[in-house]
């Protein structure tokens, strides 16, 4: 394969992992926040980070230890290219809870598949994809990155190293509150027990059936009335601040579910009317003001797209 472009942009939406019930199973693409990565021909092989901006400074440029430059380098095996790619990343994900470094990885993977030339085949970045997130998470947790990849809401299976893509609810509003905390992945996954409770896994179980076939109907209320996780996330709870009472004030103010966003600290809540989308997400700051934490509001809907090239 022969790249025409000399430069692309591709941009990558942040994504809400688990979905509430849905643990390493559901990922949904969101619209607003996510990560832009410009990639250009470079003159020498390999990867090469130019900049990276809206990270405060945080993320390593060496390619082999940052998620968009691994996925970007194990793009370019992919097909066999030889060819030295340059990087610009620009991060616009806020908090933690969002597949900020699954957003990463995708865009970096599909930056050079773009730069490569025509539009470049989904499912076969997964592996590229995989590689730069698992530096970061230390494992396969396909529920970001397939939401991040392919838009909407994705349903995952990590023994088949693959996502499907089920399709988007329009209509279904979904408030983001992230916390001025952070939660990292290794500690939440710590906090989990070896065994649960099977009422509450014939729960989650029906929960998740609920959720798909409530997008396949295109039935946004449903939907939001099945976003209720009872095995993971009492067991996560305490490691974010105010997250009971956070929770209370968005079903107070006409949520119809509530949840942490994959392994927090953001937490999310989805109604199906928009005029509700402003109260909640409110309530839901305030909640968290008066557990002593700062947050900030996101109101989105599901990112029907995922990945995608931008205008030059």
């Amino acid at each position: 394969m022969s790249g025409r472009a000399t430069s692309v942009r591709v941009f990558a939406p942040a994504s809400v992992g688990n979905v509430g019930p849905g643990f390493d199973v559901l990922g949904m693409a969101i619209t607003g926040p996510g990560d832009t990565v410009e990639a250009s021909w470079a003159k020498t092989p390999g990867v090469h980070i130019e900049e990276i901006t809206g990270d405060g400074g945080a993320l390593p440029r060496e390619p082999d230890r940052n998620t968009a430059g691994i996925a970007a380098r194990e793009a370019l095996a992919l097909v066999g290219e030889r060819r030295g790619v340059a990087l610009r990343i620009h991060k616009a994900i806020p908090g933690t809870g969002l597949g900020s470094s699954a957003a990463s990885a995708v865009a970096g993977a599909f930056a050079v598949a773009a730069l490569l030339g025509g539009r470049p085949p989904k499912p076969a970045l997964l592996p590229a994809c995989i590689a730069g997130e698992r530096h970061v998470s230390g494992g396969v947790f396909l529920d970001n990155l397939g939401a991040s990849l392919f838009g909407g809401v994705v349903v995952c299976h990590t023994g088949f190293m693959t996502a499907w893509p089920v399709g988007t609810l329009p209509g279904l509003q979904v408030v983001v509150a992230t916390p001025a905390v952070q939660v990292l992945t290794r500690n939440a996954r710590a906090a989990l027990a070896e065994t649960v409770p099977m009422a509450g896994f014939v729960h989650n179980m029906a929960a998740v059936a609920t959720m798909v076939a409530a997008v396949v109907r295109g039935d946004s209320a449903t939907f939001g009335r099945a976003v209720d996780d009872r095995v993971v996330e009492p067991q996560r709870a305490a490691l974010i601040p105010g997250f009971d009472r956070v929770k209370a004030a968005a079903l107070d103010a006409g949520a119809l579910g509530c949840s942490i966003s994959g392994a927090g600290a953001s937490v999310f809540a989805v109604s199906d009317r928009d005029e509700l989308s402003a109260p909640i997400g409110e309530a839901m700051q305030k909640a968290f003001a008066e557990a002593g934490v700062e947050a900030r509001v996101t109101v989105a809907r599901m990112d029907a797209e995922g990945a995608r090239l931008l205008a030059s």
